[in-house]
C-alpha cells in the first residue's frame, strides 16, 4: 500500500542524520536497476516470489500481470501529446495519470498477495544471479572511505530487496550495510532483516525522488549543505538528472533511455572519463555520462578533493 505521510517524513528524518553527519561535500543519490544493477533486479523479485507460492495459488502468471498493467500504461500515455522538447519529456515522465498507473500497479499486486509467502532463502537465492554495473565496489568503497553518503532511490519495490541484491551480488557486502535504500516495500515485514537505513517511500516518479532528495536536504544545517549527484540510466529520472536540487546529473550507459532522451533534445552528455568540466543542467546544457563506475571516479574525487580544499580556506 501507499505509505503514510507521517512514516514517509520519519524516513526521511532518520537520513537527514545521516546526510548531516558525512564527513564529504558530496551527497551521492542512484537509481538502482539499469544503473547499480544491470540485470532485471524488479522482475527478479517476481520470480522468486512465485517460487515460494503453494502450488494451489490463485495468483496470476506474472506474464498476466504485466500484460494487464501495459494496458493501463499504454492507454494513459495515448491521452497524452507526445513530448516535443526537453521541458515536455519532464513533464510528461511525471504526468499524473501514469504514475497513478504506477501506484495502482503496486497495491494491485500487493493486494494479491504474490508477495506474502515469499521465502528468505529464495530471495537469497535470486539476489546471488543479479549482475552488478562494472567497477561498482571500487567506487562504493572509495565513496565510503572519502565520507561520501550513498542514498539508493529506486523505483523498485523493496528497498530490503535492493540492499539484499547490493550483499549477495557483489564482492563487497560491507558496502551496502552502509547505504541507505529508498523506495515503496512489498515485502511483508520479517521476509528480510530489518535495517534502519530502509526506507519504505512512496516512490512512483522520477518528480517523486526530486521531492524526496529536496526533503531531505531541507533537513541539513545550511553550514553543511552538499551537492548533489545524481546517477541513473532512464528517462523516468530526466527531472532529478536535470533540475534542482541536483547539481551535477549523470547518465548511465549512452544507449540506454535517459542518454538517449537528452541526445534527442540537443543536451551535450560530458563523458565522465574524461573529468571534471562543470555543474550540469540547463545552464550548462550537458549532463554527464558513463559505463563503468571507474568512469565515476575519475569525475567525482578530483571535483569532491577540490571541493574540500575550497572549505577549508
Amino acid at each position: 500500500m501507499v505509505i503514510l505521510p507521517s512514516l514517509f517524513w520519519f524516513a526521511l528524518g532518520v537520513t537527514a542524520r545521516c546526510i548531516s553527519s558525512s564527513s564529504s561535500l558530496v551527497q551521492l543519490f542512484i537509481d538502482f536497476d539499469g544503473t547499480i544493477v544491470t540485470s532485471d533486479a524488479y522482475t527478479t523479485l517476481a520470480t522468486a516470489a512465485y517460487a515460494s507460492l503453494p502450488s494451489n495459488s490463485s495468483v496470476l502468471p506474472w506474464d498476466e500481470i504485466e500484460q494487464i498493467y501495459e494496458q493501463r500504461a499504454d492507454a494513459a500515455a495515448a491521452a497524452l501529446p507526445q513530448p516535443s522538447s526537453l521541458a515536455s519529456a519532464i513533464a510528461y515522465a511525471n504526468d499524473a495519470s501514469l504514475r497513478d498507473v504506477e501506484v495502482w500497479s503496486f497495491n494491485w499486486v500487493k493486494g494479491m498477495g504474490l508477495f506474502e509467502t515469499v521465502e528468505a532463502n529464495e530471495l537469497v537465492k535470486y539476489a546471488r544471479n543479479q549482475t552488478l554495473r562494472r567497477g561498482w565496489c571500487s567506487f562504493a568503497r572509495t565513496a565510503q572511505k572519502k565520507g561520501v553518503h550513498i542514498n539508493v532511490v529506486s523505483l523498485n519495490w523493496s528497498p530490503s530487496w535492493v540492499r539484499l541484491v547490493l550483499q549477495e551480488s557483489s564482492a563487497c557486502p560491507d558496502v551496502a550495510s552502509r547505504i541507505s535504500t529508498y523506495s515503496p516495500e512489498i515485502l511483508p515485514r520479517g521476509a528480510l532483516p530489518i535495517s534502519a537505513l530502509n526506507h519504505n517511500v512512496s516512490l512512483f516518479s522520477g518528480g517523486d525522488k526530486s521531492t524526496l532528495i529536496a526533503s531531505l536536504l531541507n533537513k541539513v544545517p545550511k553550514a553543511k549543505k552538499q551537492e548533489v549527484v545524481f546517477i541513473s540510466d532512464g528517462d523516468a529520472d530526466l527531472q532529478p538528472l536535470w533540475n534542482s536540487p541536483t547539481n551535477v546529473g549523470i547518465a548511465a550507459g549512452y544507449e540506454k533511455s535517459a542518454a538517449r532522451a537528452f541526445k534527442e533534445y540537443g543536451v551535450n552528455i560530458w563523458e565522465a572519463r574524461a573529468g571534471w568540466k562543470g555543474f550540469t543542467g540547463e545552464k550548462a546544457n550537458a549532463v554527464y555520462g558513463f559505463e563503468d563506475w571507474a568512469d565515476i571516479a575519475s569525475l567525482l574525487w578530483s571535483w569532491d578533493n577540490t571541493l574540500q580544499s575550497v572549505s577549508r580556506e
